[in-house]
């Protein structure tokens, strides 16, 4: 998935990089308001609205299906009104084609108000987001009339399933997020016995029943939701942790896997041009592994990142020729031109299915949950990305670090992992030298370097620079910092894939430092680009945390040197301090070398994991509290 800025990429890059449309997850999550089953507004934890879910899905002998759904929307309150007053279905239509059946608003007193099919609009469902394509995606948006508290919204649609996508197999998940207020719901499942369908339920609430009549087997899973809780920030996914069910036909992740690779067929057959193209990149070069990180960065900055499903419904790469003849693909086609010219020079890869974003576990029955794909070369015993269009060879995004994956290729399909983030990997430094001049007047230069993500994150401000001009940008940054004021960087190659990679600044903020020196005054932090030690690394604080959250790991260090010009007083000696416990350390010094303050602040996230235990949180609330007291230390005179 290719960063978009610096800090968008992890909002966007699930969205960016699905492999697989899977219309029983986007049905289950119509918005995100506070729930429970009361008409009453008084307490503020009352919903605004609850969705109950009837679902009646009939497959047949030939692994198509037709579903048919119910939705049902109760509103609560004002707010409800205009946020649920138009609904949207989602679908592919060589996937999975829908038909709306009814839609109405029912009046408490029976009466239904019909959405009329004038206010029944399809249209392409092109996002807009760094171009996200798909040729025959479609949204359906129904209007609802003359809506009111104490009315139920009801929508009737038919889905025709007729995904082909994995030959021989048919897989069907619905999730119910505990942040929708959800009231009892039901999925009825009708299937021949012959299908050796498997049907997998968890989470609480959930009721099954399983009948046979002659040659068909029936299913009814009932739903009744234990309690909602608004989503947590930081939170990893509710694919993770919350009530659903997976309807499947494979038998393991190995037949999932070989199932995939079926559609790679003669996906890797060199061309000519690709053999040329791989011999001009790696021109002079003889270790292999050198090889792969020329292949490496010579794709991610000539490919750019074009989600764009083609073929069978995005799971068909295009041939390696094509994504070259259009320097753009999605993540299946630039690992598939990647391998290719990795082949090319006798180079090994696997393709490693894998989700990017919040979620880090499997469903326990095999389904193609996956919604990105990147690289694993065995020969060096690494994962790389090459859609990562910022990231050094073998440098994955943030969200990609201790994943489960699926490595396919011709040699066979293995469950693997990638690996955990190590805090030496991933290092930021922001070196801040400034003079206070005699009026007060100040003046510095920051040097912002990083290794690892945060080296992708500063070559992606690299780019936003030369996008919006290298004083603008540093006007924008020092606003950001509450210290208004001119700068400019210095120019940078977004491209430069060196380690450490660097970008500097000049500054100066139109508010001077008040003199007399005498009291308390604001210690100058200059013009970082990036999270300043504390930040970022371990998440939002939440008190009284339910679920687990994701955080990384990895080192920030602020060194800032503050010098007084001649005749102005010299700051009293601030105290340091020193935390160190199994989640971070952190150390703040202070020293007065001649007419400089010298400061140096360092914090080090060692989690061994991306997962951090929802308890971790109160283990860490109070230390990191102290951390942003130190960083909001100020100077005595």
């Amino acid at each position: 998935m290719e960063l978009i800025s610096a800090r968008s990429i992890r909002v966007l890059i699930v969205a960016l990089s699905s492999l697989v449309q899977l219309v029983g997850m986007a049905e289950a999550q119509p918005g995100k308001t506070s729930p429970a089953p009361s008409t009453s507004q008084s307490d503020p934890n009352t919903p605004a609205y609850t969705l109950s879910t009837d679902v009646h899905i009939t497959i047949r002998p030939d692994l198509t299906a037709s579903i048919k759904w119910t939705r049902q929307l109760k509103i609560l309150g004002e707010s409800a009104i205009a946020t649920l007053g138009q609904q949207t279905l989602s679908y592919v239509e060589s996937l999975n084609p829908i038909e709306v059946v009814e839609a109405y608003t029912q009046k408490p007193d029976g009466q239904k108000i019909m959405v009329e099919q004038d206010r029944i609009l399809t249209r392409d469902a092109a996002t807009g987001l760094n171009a996200v394509y798909q040729r025959d995606a479609r949204v359906k948006t129904l209007i609802f009339p003359d809506m009111g508290v104490g009315d139920t919204l009801v929508y009737v649609w038919n889905t025709n399933w007729i995904d082909k996508r994995f030959p021989g197999h048919f897989n069907f998940r619905t999730y119910f997020p505990r942040s929708t207020p959800y009231g009892p719901s039901r999925v009825r499942i009708d299937a021949p016995k012959s299908l050796g369908l498997r049907v997998h339920v968890k989470g609480e609430g959930f009721a099954q029943e399983v009948t046979d009549a002659g040659e068909n087997r029936h299913y009814v899973l009932s739903y009744r939701p234990n309690g909602w809780a608004p989503e947590e920030p930081g939170a990893v996914s509710f694919t993770d942790r919350d009530p659903h069910f997976v309807i499947t036909t494979f038998n393991d992740l190995t037949e999932l896997g070989a199932s995939y690779w079926s559609s790679m067929k003669e996906r890797d057959v060199i061309d000519p041009e690709i053999q040329a193209l791989a011999d001009d990149i790696t021109k002079g070069i003889e270790d292999k592994r050198k090889q792969a990180q020329a292949i490496d960065h010579w794709v991610k900055k000539n490919i750019r990142y074009v989600l764009v499903f083609l073929g069978s419904g995005g799971i068909t790469p295009n041939p390696p020729m094509t994504v070259l003849k259009n320097k753009y693909g999605d993540c299946k086609d630039h690992v598939a031109l990647m391998g290719a010219l990795l082949k090319a020079k006798g180079i090994a890869s696997e393709q490693a299915l894998i989700n990017i974003g919040a979620i880090y576990r499997l469903p326990e029955l095999p389904s193609p949950s996956f919604n990105h794909v990147i690289l694993y070369l065995p020969g060096f015993d690494l994962y790389t990305d090459p859609t990562v269009a910022r990231a050094s060879f073998a440098v994955l995004s943030e969200s990609a670090y201790d994943k489960p994956v699926l490595h396919i290729s011709n040699t066979g399909v293995r469950a693997g992992r990638t690996p955990p983030m190590k805090p030496a990997d991933h290092v930021s430094i922001a070196k801040t030298t400034v003079r206070i001049e005699a009026d007060g007047t100040i003046k510095g230069t920051t040097r912002q370097t990083g290794t690892g993500v945060f080296a992708t994150w500063a070559r992606g401000t690299a780019s936003q620079i030369q996008a919006q001009g290298r004083e603008k940008y540093a006007e924008a940054v020092l606003r950001s910092l509450i210290t208004p004021g001119t700068g400019i960087f210095e120019p940078a190659d977004p491209f430069d894939f060196s380690e450490p990679y660097s970008l500097q600044g000049e500054f100066s903020p139109v508010e001077k430092l008040q003199t007399p020196l005498r009291g308390i005054r604001n210690i100058p932090v200059g013009m970082g680009t990036q999270a300043r030690p504390g930040g970022w690394l371990l998440g939002q604080r939440v008190v009284g945390r339910k679920t687990d959250f994701f955080c990384y790991a990895g080192k920030q260090v602020e060194e800032i040197a503050l010098t007084f010009a001649a005749g102005l007083p010299l700051p009293k000696a601030i105290k340091g301090s020193s935390i160190d416990n199994g989640i971070f350390s952190y150390r703040a010094s202070y020293t007065i070398e001649g007419r400089t303050l010298m400061i140096r602040r360092e914090f080090t996230s060692k989690v061994t994991s991306q997962v951090c235990a929802n308890k971790m949180e109160s283990e860490m609330a109070e230390p990191l509290q102290e951390v942003s007291r130190s960083l909001r230390a100020q100077m005595s005179f």
